[in-house]
């Protein structure tokens, strides 16, 4: 019997149907054997497609659909080869996630061809964004779907229906379960705990291959000391890009202005899909923003002589590449900065930040470090495991955890690898009045135990395997990331005994304030 017939047999509702000519030719691979878009959807211009495209897909599943529902998917995937979750309506060398489910979905018959290509006419939704690099086995999304007749009879916990749409995704890319879903229900809004896992190489934080088990377990547990005091809730702006975050108050302007302020809305909402600040590029800036006497010895105007301008140069270079002294990396604000305040937006609750027993992968020892919270900041986990990093290995004193968790400091951290780190789970709550309850599909999502063990073989069969790679310490990321950490990860004495000064002083007046009230 042909796999056409299998699935046939299976799933009841499926209907063989060609795709047309106009989306055939744009869904051809390209070279990299990735799937083109749909770059026009209302163009009535006919495409002829190529007798290869035919072959491959002359004769496509699509499920007869009755009417249009609003579902919520559970997607996982390895965020490897993925330039994170979010689409990008940029040409690049490498895809997205959204991207590879949307094309899935059509394929199947779960988006029709004149919705194809626009998200926001099929109302997309997502919990949550993932980096590049990023992992997850919880990401929910929310849209409406073009539905078969009886999709779930027989299947209530929609793992059939998932099942024929994931025959279109890469297999590091899948879809556990598909659920009918309210239509008030809203995925981001509605997830109140977010849980991340980051699986560390042990021999990173001390635990060698020679070490015996009392020394092993003396390391995990100094090591949850130090990521307990992340517990609670903190301003975490020194663990994220703090303008991010900062509420901007726009000056009153003319009618004249009004028009020119529209466009800009406009630039920025076209630019809030595109990719962020690369690693390199963060830390950079950060460094820059807190280098002493940065502009001081450069050359201005252009009236200098030329060996005046060479010497200013090299003079400016020789200050650089001297010690950290001239870096500031931990200074405390004791003058209000327009430019720099931290507002509610800063301020994260860490529900749970703990570390596990010491686990074998492919040869590789490590550890997996739990982090629960209600939401988090751009990089903020990887700062977070960064900094326990450093303090572990001593590079930074213990201090300087509560040190960076107040308001009024500014300290430059260390970024962790994305290369595995992932979203383990989610827990959504609906407030109605005084009580929170959960949605039923949501539960079923994830607590079923049959969709738990489809996402626990995925992690099991597909991402672990692949992130295997990354738990060698002597290989790429951790190598050169080790070695960097080192180097420019210490702060000054001097900027510590001020940072330690300034906030001493702020708690003692805070508590004579609290005191006199």
């Amino acid at each position: 019997m042909s796999v056409c017939s299998c699935r046939l047999l299976h799933f009841p509702w499926l209907l063989l149907k060609p795709l047309t000519p106009t989306t055939l030719a744009f869904a051809t691979p390209d070279r990299n054997g990735r799937i083109g878009r749909l770059i026009s959807c209302g163009s009535t211009q006919t495409v002829s497609p190529s007798p290869d495209a035919l072959e491959t897909y002359g004769e496509t599943l699509r499920w007869q659909a009755s009417l249009k529902k609003k579902v919520v998917m559970r997607v996982g995937y390895v965020g490897t080869n993925y330039r994170g979750l979010q689409m990008q309506r940029d040409e690049h060398s490498l895809s997205t996630v959204e991207e590879e489910l949307e094309t899935a979905l059509y394929k199947a018959g779960g988006i029709l061809e004149s919705n194809y290509g626009n998200l926001h006419k099929i109302a997309w939704a997502r919990s949550s964004r993932t980096d590049k690099g990023v992992h997850s086995l919880a990401t929910t999304i929310s849209l409406k779907m073009e539905i078969p007749d009886n999709a779930w009879k027989g299947d209530p916990y929609g793992i059939h229906l998932a099942s024929h749409i994931n025959a279109y995704l890469p297999e590091d890319i899948r879809i556990f379960s598909i659920l009918p879903s309210k239509r008030s229900f809203d995925p981001r809004r509605e997830c109140n705990i977010r849980k991340y896992s980051y699986l560390l190489p042990a021999e990173i934080i001390g635990m060698r291959s020679n070490c015996s088990s009392s020394e092993v377990d003396h390391h995990i547990s100094d090591f949850n000391d130090i990521l307990s005091t992340f517990e609670g809730d903190h301003p975490f702006h020194n663990y994220t890009v703090r303008s991010k975050y900062r509420r901007k108050f726009p000056l009153k302007k003319s009618r004249r202005d009004r028009r020119s302020t529209m466009e800009e809305k406009r630039v920025d909402a076209a630019s809030a899909s595109e990719p962020g600040e690369s690693d390199e590029e963060l830390m950079e800036n950060e460094f820059a923003s807190n280098r002493k006497g940065r502009d001081e010895h450069a050359p201005q105007g252009t009236g200098l002589d030329e060996n005046l301008r060479d010497f200013c140069q090299n003079h400016r270079d020789d200050l650089r590449s001297r010690s950290s002294d001239n870096v500031i990396r931990a200074r405390w604000l004791h003058e209000p900065d327009q430019k720099d305040r931290i507002s509610s937006s800063h301020f994260r609750k860490i529900l749970h930040c703990s570390c596990g027993k010491l686990e074998n992968l492919l040869g590789s020892g490590y550890v997996e470090i739990s982090i629960w919270g209600e939401s988090f900041m751009l990089h903020q986990i990887r700062k977070m495991v960064g900094t326990a990093v450093a303090v572990k290995r001593n590079l930074l004193p213990r201090d300087i955890l509560t040190l960076s968790l107040a308001k009024f400091s500014r300290v430059v951290l260390p970024l962790a690898p994305s290369e595995v780190l992932i979203l383990r789970g989610n827990n959504y709550v609906v407030r109605k009045g005084p009580i929170d309850f959960a949605r039923p599909e949501m539960t079923a999502l994830a607590e079923s135990e049959a969709v738990l063990s489809t996402v626990d073989k995925f992690y099991r069969t597909i991402m672990l395997p692949q992130l295997a790679r990354f738990l060698d310490p002597s290989r790429p990321p951790w190598k050169g990331w080790v070695e960097r950490l080192d180097e420019h990860t210490p702060i000054p004495d001097m900027q510590l005994d001020e940072i330690r000064a300034a906030w001493e002083s702020w708690k003692e007046t805070a508590e004579i304030r609290k005191g006199a009230v």
